[in-house]
């Protein structure tokens, strides 16, 4: 069966509850701006939670109404809207705003690019951060075979058990779009929910020039969490930007 993540909060969270290795990099700009704070594309709270516990001025915002009216059920403390990271208008400035774990990869044109940062220089004081969080495109995992299915994880299924979820990703490089198909393997379950996704995939050369010419200044762009800088070799593309004065 054909599954819609983004309106199902519990499975959400059983695909990302392995990732906590970024919770604190947040932590330390937080700290550091010491101001309001806006998420964009903040799931289920996975980050806010931590920020919220510590006492920040937390707003977040996501595209899902199921997830933000599930943010506000489980964080009251925090605020939590519905919005298109391309375009809103919260009617406040922030020094702190990030997209975390790749979100910002679902956004498939440059145009798209621009929108979303252009929405950001208008929330964003004047001696803010602005922290984005994508990978580095790995050509191994971008060119293999479309008709295997690969292992992606192991979850605790919210119905109950393990579950194996098994990938299968067909890479288009006039678009730079990969398409991306899940299955959750629950054992004998039959048939297997399915779940397809895609993710533009961005080079550190295109997101330094969109970035810049998006009118940021790019302070320092680390290769990982620990703040070792980007090299030939990173993993991921973290970038710690504020405007250009």
């Amino acid at each position: 069966m054909k599954i819609q993540m983004y309106n199902n909060p519990a499975l959400y969270d059983a695909c990302t509850a392995h990732k906590i290795d970024d919770i604190p990099f947040y932590e330390h700009w937080a700290k550091q701006t010491n101001g309001p704070i806006l998420e964009l594309a903040c799931g289920t709270g996975r980050i806010a939670k931590h920020l919220i516990e510590s006492g920040f001025n937390y707003t977040g915002l996501d595209l899902s109404s199921v997830f933000i009216d599930y943010c506000r059920s489980n964080f009251p403390n925090g605020k939590f809207t519905t919005g298109d990271m391309c375009d809103f208008n919260l009617g406040q400035k922030f020094d702190l705003i990030f997209i975390p774990f790749n979100s910002f990869l679902h956004l498939y044109k440059e145009d798209e690019m621009t929108q979303c940062l252009k929405s950001i220089q208008n929330h964003l004081s004047d001696n803010g951060k602005f922290l984005l969080d994508i990978f580095v495109p790995n050509p191994e995992f971008l060119y293999r075979d479309p008709d295997k299915k690969y292992e992606e994880m192991t979850i605790i299924h919210p119905n109950g058990g393990e579950c194996t979820v098994w990938q299968k990703n067909q890479y288009k490089e006039e678009t730079e779009i990969n398409h991306i198909h899940w299955f959750f393997n629950r054992g004998n379950i039959e048939p297997m929910d399915e779940y397809d996704f895609d993710m533009r995939m961005i080079y550190p050369d295109t997101m330094d020039r969109v970035l810049s010419d998006s009118d940021f200044t790019i302070e320092e762009k680390w290769g990982d969490y620990d703040g070792e800088p980007f090299n030939e070799t990173s993993l991921l593309q973290l970038y710690i930007c504020s405007k250009r004065s």
